[in-house]
């Protein structure tokens, strides 16, 4: 698996996300059975924004040697934020606070985490 790749992955998985909820939050969170009232739009929007700039920043180092220290820091951040949000999303597709597509969120989180402990731990070549 090679670093550049999966870069161009996260980025199109955030922006995909992260467009959805910042520019469309209401209709992007009815797919998952989630009512938005003004307060829950603000805060979608702002995590919008977040994902926004997670896209913006896997892009922009897809180019960086794997073996620049950066890169490890950023995996480690990305890896520990998809492992606080698995429960969260879990715990809210099983409480019906989402709908059945509830699971495509935890799906992804598990996926992300996945990939960002494999290069977070492989060890760097030089």
């Amino acid at each position: 698996m090679k670093l550049k790749t999966f870069s161009i992955i996260w980025s199109i998985l955030y922006i995909g996300f992260g467009l959805g909820l910042l520019v469309i939050p209401v209709q992007f969170m009815s797919t998952y059975g989630v009512t938005l009232d003004t307060n829950g739009t603000l805060m979608t929007r702002i995590l919008g924004a977040a994902l926004m700039a997670f896209a913006l920043t896997f892009y922009s180092n897809r180019n960086i040697a794997s073996t620049d220290k950066g890169w490890h820091n950023l995996l480690l951040t990305s890896l520990i934020y998809n492992i606080v949000d698995i429960p969260i999303v879990l715990k809210a597709t099983l409480d019906g606070v989402m709908n059945s597509m509830g699971w495509v969120p935890v799906g992804l989180h598990i996926f992300l985490a996945a990939t960002f402990g494999y290069f977070t731990f492989k060890k760097r070549q030089v």
